[in-house]
């Protein structure tokens, strides 16, 4: 059986094949390897979600600092407005054969604030994709997207409804938010995601506090294991977790710890799907965990930034319901599953050099990694997952880190250095003074040439998979009006890929949004 491996895989961003590749396991399941079958549960995606995702982080980043900074001049504050979006994207899949997208996209929001301690918050969403595919490409995300309500929250700020009061200004702060929000925890690396939760922040003297407890938001939200039915349309994990912080001038470290209960437990189904019941396995799912982590973010001078987080995950999961031989016939690989402790972690370092000069030049400078586990099929699902027996290290989480367009792997057993430039070379400029250009270059390799990554590779041989380069270029026509392009081209290494997977992949979108 041909293995075709997905287009990338991000953590928020992957999309469904299974139906595709059951019929495949039917028609040639003898003879495959236990790797063989769990990486055709590996589905396709596209880099069109990994954009979707770096946006949604871009967009609650703008909004938190514009909320933050917008003073009360009267007793009641309202606004109101919008923007249309249209965009065209053009993806290569794991073959290099494009595949088409159209992105209709209108949203609209609403906020009310009362006296700077009242806030309330809405932005519906009304979102079509138009999908135009060859081959066996199977996109989840086609036609209308749900749901219609993407944001809805409301926020007291006790500090200010005190100093309502008495007209009396506080050392202190303290605000809770309560409602469907896109929750972004530390620096990403262990949550980033649309939750239904209440969040809560303190400030007293040097010290900080948040708090959250939530639930993920099913349709907004792509689990790690993509092996359990409605891993893109249906994740319920249920998180609480707290975050203490010092500032110490330009310096702000942090110590922070998140729980997660996978309230998707208890779900059994057959798998493969699809294919004679012979052939398929039944498989439980359960993966809670726990992400023990900290790091500083602050500032050296005014030109230069950064950020430091690690962490260690706990917890519990289930063991692969599959064995790894490969002389076995598929209908003799099923077996118990038993619970197998965590112990992974993951570090993300960042640092950005500020030229402050008239083209507002900046050098962005990151490194991810994970951790990983060689016994393993497969970095994140359940089937294919670990071997019972042994101590689960591969790393997963609903975070999000930036790690390309096109290939866009998670951090488990990856090393990923990363260098962006960007700048806006024409300002003053009437017509080009607003565009500004940039280009990211990725470089791809695993810390164990034995254990496998979010996207399906061959084990063994060379631990480099490949280097990917990112052009963007952003120009705001009138203060309304901007015009969006974005490029990306992975280039693998072939020793690790098939014949037909081996060329590089490319990613283009081109997009106009008017804001009102």
């Amino acid at each position: 059986m041909e293995r075709r491996s997905p287009l990338s895989r991000a953590h928020v961003a992957r999309t469904g094949a299974i139906g595709t590749v059951a019929v495949s396991l039917a028609s040639a399941a003898w003879g495959q390897t236990p790797a063989q079958l769990a990486n055709a549960l590996r589905p396709a995606t596209d880099p069109a979600q990994e954009l979707q995702a770096l946006l949604n982080v871009q967009d609650a980043e703008y909004r938190r600092q514009y909320f933050g900074n917008t003073p009360i001049a009267e007793r009641m504050l309202l606004d109101y407005g919008g923007f249309f979006r249209y965009g065209f994207s053009a993806i290569d899949d794991s073959q290099s054969r494009s595949q088409y997208l159209n992105t209709y996209d209108a949203r609209f929001y609403a906020r009310a604030e009362l006296d700077g301690f009242a806030r309330f918050f809405g932005r519906l969403r009304f979102e079509y994709n138009d999908w135009n595919t060859i081959g066996d490409f199977a996109p989840s995300g086609e036609g209308w997207q749900v749901p219609i309500g993407e944001l809805y929250w409301a926020e007291l700020d006790f500090g200010n409804w005190m100093a309502a009061q008495d007209g009396l200004t506080r050392s202190w702060s303290a605000k809770t938010r309560i409602g469907r929000q896109f929750v972004f925890w530390a620096n990403g690396l262990s949550l980033a995601t649309y939750m239904y939760a209440a969040t809560a922040d303190a400030q007293a003297d040097i010290w900080g506090f948040s708090g959250l407890v939530g639930i993920t938001a099913g349709h907004d939200t792509t689990d790690w294991d993509t092996s359990r039915p409605g891993y893109s349309t249906n994740t319920d994990r249920l998180y609480l977790g707290g975050k203490l912080e010092a500032r110490l001038g330009a310096h702000v470290p942090f110590l922070y710890a998140l729980a997660q209960w996978d309230q998707n437990a208890g779900q059994t189904v057959l798998l493969p799907e699809g294919v004679s019941p012979a052939f398929q396995v039944e498989t439980k799912f359960d993966y809670d965990s726990q992400y023990w982590g900290g790091g500083i973010n602050g500032a050296f001078d005014s030109q230069w930034v950064y950020r430091v987080e690690f962490a260690i995950e706990t917890g519990t999961t289930l063991s692969d319901p599959i064995k790894h031989d490969p002389n076995l016939p598929p209908d003799q690989l099923g077996r118990p599953q038993f619970s197998t402790p965590i112990l992974a972690g993951a570090g993300l370092l960042g640092a950005s050099w500020l030229a402050r000069d008239a083209s507002d030049a900046r050098i962005d400078l990151q490194f991810l990694s994970g951790s990983g586990s060689a016994n393993r099929l497969d970095s994140g699902n359940t089937y294919g997952g670990i071997n019972p027996g042994t101590t689960d290290t591969s790393f997963n989480s609903l975070g999000y880190v930036n790690t390309g367009l096109v290939f866009a792997p998670e951090a488990s057993n990856m090393a990923i250095p990363s260098a962006a430039f960007s700048f806006s070379p024409f300002k003053g400029n009437e017509v080009f003074g607003d565009t500004r250009f940039s280009i990211n270059a990725f470089l791809y390799a695993r810390l164990d040439a034995d254990a496998p990554i979010s996207v399906p590779v061959n084990t063994g041989g060379s631990n480099l998979v490949g280097s990917e380069y990112d052009f963007n270029v952003d120009w705001r026509i009138w203060s309304d009006l901007n015009i969006s392009m974005r490029y990306g081209v992975f280039v693998p290494n072939t020793e690790l890929f098939t014949d037909v997977e081996s060329e590089p992949r490319q990613f283009f979108y081109v997009g106009a949004t008017y804001a009102f």
